[in-house]
Formats: C-alpha cells, sequence, structure tokens
C-alpha cells in the first residue's frame, strides 16, 4: 500500500500545527496531494472565519513545501473527517481526547478515529522538523505483521524501521497462582524471550522483500515485556524512536467498549507520534505484491 493521498485534520490548536507540518512533510516525501478539513471538538464560537484561515494555511503548506494542498470548503463532524479519509492513504491529526457526554460509551475522539478510520492513522504529538528518522514498528508476530513492516518502510529513513514485541506477563501470573518457584517463573520467562526472538528471527528472513539496514546489516528488533501497549511506549520513549507504528485488528464494538485495543491504549499513552494501520486495508503481503 503506497501513500498516493493525505488528510490532514485542524482545529488551530498547537497540536493540530504540528499534525498539519508533518502531513506536509509526507505530503513531499511521497509527492502525494494534501488536503486539510477543519474539525473542532468544541464550540467555535472565539474563532472567526476557521474555513478562511485554513485556506491561507493550505497556501502557506504549499510554497513552503512545494506541494499540493488543498482546504476543504465546509467544517465538518467527526462521521465526515472519517468519510473523507475513506478517499485517503493517510489520516493526520493530533491527540485529540475530549468525550462527547451524548456518545460516552464510544470514547473520546481520538478513540473513535483509532476504530473508525478506514485508512491508517497518524497522531502526532511532536514539532514535524524532518523527516521521520527512527521508526519503531510493534509487532505480533502474525503472519500481517510483514505487511505492517512493509508499510512502515515507506515512513523510516533509509536504515529501515526496527521491531519491536512485547510478552505479555498473563504466563507469570498464572505460574504465580499456583505457587511456582521464582527459579520456575525466571526459567519460563527466558525461554518465552528466547521464543519471540527466534520468531522474529524467521519474521525477518521470510519477508518478501528483504529489508536491511547499511551495509547489509538485517533490521534490527528488541523483545519486551509486560503489558504490550505500556512496553512499546516505553521502548519507544527508552530509544526516542520518532515513530511506533502499529496494526489494528477489527473488533466489536462490545468488545472496544470492555477492552479497548493495544492500538487504541498506545495511542492514549505514548508520549511520542504513532500511526494505527487497519490490518486489513494494508492485506496480506506475498512475493508476487510485495513492492506495490
Amino acid at each position: 500500500m503506497h501513500i498516493d493521498s493525505i488528510l490532514a485534520v485542524s482545529d488551530f490548536t498547537a497540536l493540530s500545527a504540528h499534525a498539519l507540518e508533518r502531513a506536509a512533510l509526507l505530503a513531499r516525501q511521497h509527492q502525494a496531494p494534501l488536503r486539510l478539513v477543519h474539525f473542532a471538538e468544541g464550540p467555535t464560537t472565539r474563532l472567526a472565519h476557521p474555513l478562511a484561515r485554513l485556506a491561507q494555511r493550505a497556501r502557506q503548506l504549499a510554497r513552503r513545501h512545494e506541494i499540493e494542498v488543498h482546504a476543504l470548503e465546509a467544517s465538518a463532524s467527526l462521521d465526515e473527517v472519517l468519510a473523507e479519509a475513506g478517499a485517503s492513504s493517510l489520516l493526520v491529526m493530533g491527540p485529540l481526547s475530549r468525550r462527547s457526554w451524548r456518545r460516552f460509551h464510544l470514547g473520546t475522539t481520538l478513540d473513535q478515529a483509532v476504530h473508525g478510520s478506514r485508512c491508517p492513522l497518524l497522531v502526532v504529538r511532536r514539532a514535524a522538523l524532518r523527516p521521520y528518522a527512527q521508526v519503531l514498528v510493534a509487532v505480533d508476530l502474525s503472519p500481517r505483521s510483514t505487511s505492517l513492516i512493509h508499510f512502515a518502510r515507506q515512513l523510516s529513513a533509509p536504515a529501515g524501521p526496527k521491531l519491536f514485541h512485547a510478552i505479555d506477563t498473563i504466563e507469570d501470573a498464572r505460574l504465580r497462582s499456583v505457587n511456582a518457584s521464582p527459579d520456575v517463573i525466571w526459567a519460563n520467562r527466558s525461554a518465552s524471550r528466547q521464543q519471540a526472538r527466534d520468531r522474529l528471527t524467521q519474521l525477518i528472513d521470510g519477508l518478501a522483500v528483504p529489508l536491511s539496514a547499511p551495509q547489509g546489516h538485517p533490521l534490527a528488533f528488541d523483545v519486551g515485556q509486560g503489558d504490550p501497549a505500556r512496553a512499546t511506549a516505553l521502548h519507544q520513549q527508552a530509544t526516542r524512536a520518532e515513530l511506533v507504528v502499529v496494526g489494528q485488528r477489527r473488533r466489536s464494538p462490545l468488545s472496544r467498549f470492555l477492552s479497548g485495543s493495544v492500538a487504541q491504549h498506545l495511542a492514549r499513552c505514548s508520549n511520542g507520534d504513532v500511526l494505527i494501520a487497519p490490518l486489513d486495508s494494508l492485506g496480506v503481503l506475498t512475493p508476487a505484491n510485495a513492492s506495490c
């Protein structure tokens, strides 16, 4: 899946300004047209002429980055934003966190965007000063991880993204519940980490299009332990990765309400940028379509 059309959301806050700058950098990197849409979580009575301001912002971005930028001529609701994103390869927005009482059960604006967007969603928190140099890919070791890695490659420096897998601690809790000794728990944990490392190596070796860092070294990876979202957020912070890419599986409304998802929790707790890619939109990569 190539990035050939980008939609960026603005509410004229500082964080949405970061989102627009990042969207413009990506549009230039991929030679893709950029569309801007105005969306506000709350009343806009204090904001005069938002559409005129958005059009001005589009002209500024077009001149500075030498890209094609268009501002939509009407403000949009969240549902309308997500509908517009259906015709795009990437939706870019800030971490909008307001929760509507009428739609309280659906979560914050960000929660609704994570689960409602049919195209990859980039949540921007940091100022966009340059293209992404360090990209981290959170993988679950499933076959769809291959497509996620290749998609992340489009956003990373020539060195390629780094992979990260977090081992859940449910097994540790089970062993403690039956009064297993610390040595048994430690041995089980070590075996789980080694198994994850072996599977990551197999995943990299089996990529349809091999990805290598400079001098032909294979992609770097690491294994963590704990809640996947929190462990990934901490690893992103520790490694100073500017972006973390995570896949999103389709879930039922009840499942989303009861437990959310790793992508949703990561978008909330990360202090850096997060890209959530619906795995259904990426498909399963095969040697025949790996270069598409």
